[in-house]
């Protein structure tokens, strides 16, 4: 029996090691068939794997960037105000005009030049250099325009890949009733037409000049409602206008009398326009400090006979609301 056990025992033995030995040439068997590809044909193996690394590295590279200039001019009015010009005596508006010059492309521009025009003429041109892209440049310039006058301003900038041009029209409207930011500009004892209209007002050594001019000026100017000379309820004349015309209201008789005052010697304390008012009726008359009689309210479009009396009465129960001349204004 102990045989038999021993005969059974081998014979699993010999079972095992035979089924060991299939499993193991069944696994060579299919490592060969996987891999022989790769051994027979090595070289295409080692190419295949650097061309994909490659490929890889182009996939994750950024497209390039499409290079190029772009530029933009913006321009606007900055500020504005009005001034007393020189030798004219006459006002004058004052614009501060701001702009900027971008470049919105991608590549740098080179040698961009402005051109500043103003009524289509030529009145700067100067080069900004290099412009990097997404950049920017900005300045200012003023223009100078004559009362009730415009311009039109053009501002360019270029260069051999782009070009961009802003334009702007200015109007400068002078204000004609009252308003505290010019009525002292409309008292022109320097200009030259008033100068020359006195040297022809006075003449005669005996009467004091005050009162030839007084008198020049009521008789040579006749009155006319603003509604009559210009088709509005309102609108204030510059003295070579009302000399020009002929013709005028209270304050067109009053801005002119102050101006030839001024200009033959009065100081500038010692004439003014009044504006004034009764029952909400408004006026215009003129305040002079007289060397010998002192302060006295004249009525302009009232010769020199008027004086004391005549202005009494036809100032009565006025109230003055303002005073100025080229140099001072006070009151609303």
């Amino acid at each position: 029996m102990y045989s038999a056990i021993c005969s059974v025992k081998k014979g699993m033995h010999k079972g095992l090691l035979a089924l060991g030995i299939v499993l193991i040439l069944v696994g060579l068997f299919l490592t060969t068939f996987y891999y022989l590809p790769y051994i027979w044909s090595p070289s295409s193996y080692k190419s295949a794997s650097p061309q994909t690394e490659l490929d890889s590295e182009e996939d994750d590279t950024e497209p390039e960037v499409e290079q190029y200039v772009e530029l933009q001019v913006d321009m606007y009015l900055k500020s504005e105000k009005w001034m007393r010009d020189y030798p004219s005596d006459l006002p004058i508006y004052e614009a501060l005009i701001a702009y900027d010059v971008s470049n919105l492309g991608t590549a740098i521009a080179e040698d961009v030049l402005v051109t500043i025009r103003i009524d289509g003429a030529v009145s700067q041109q100067f080069s900004l250099g290099s412009l990097p892209a997404y950049a920017s440049s900005a300045d200012q310039f003023s223009v100078s325009i004559n009362y009730d006058d415009m311009k039109h301003i053009s501002l360019s900038a270029s260069n051999q890949d782009s070009e961009d041009t802003d334009l702007l029209t200015i109007s400068a409207v002078l204000a004609r009733s009252y308003d505290s930011k010019v009525a002292k500009l409309y008292i022109t004892p320097d200009d030259p037409l008033i100068e020359q209209t006195l040297e022809y007002i006075v003449k005669n050594p005996f009467i004091p000049d005050w009162i030839e001019i007084r008198d020049w000026v009521a008789n040579n100017v006749e009155y006319r409602y603003d509604s009559v000379s210009h088709g509005k309820s309102e609108y204030w004349q510059l003295p070579r206008e009302t000399l020009s015309l002929k013709r005028g209201d209270c304050e067109d008789f009053s801005i002119l009398l102050t101006s030839l005052y001024r200009a033959i010697g009065w100081d500038e304390s010692e004439v003014y326009v009044v504006l004034g008012e009764k029952n909400e009726e408004g006026h215009a008359w003129v305040k002079l400090n007289v060397d010998i009689i002192g302060w006295q309210n004249l009525e302009p479009q009232a010769g020199a006979l008027n004086t004391i009396i005549g202005d009494f009465l036809s100032l009565s129960g006025f109230t003055a609301k303002c005073n100025f001349n080229d140099v001072y204004l006070f009151g609303v």
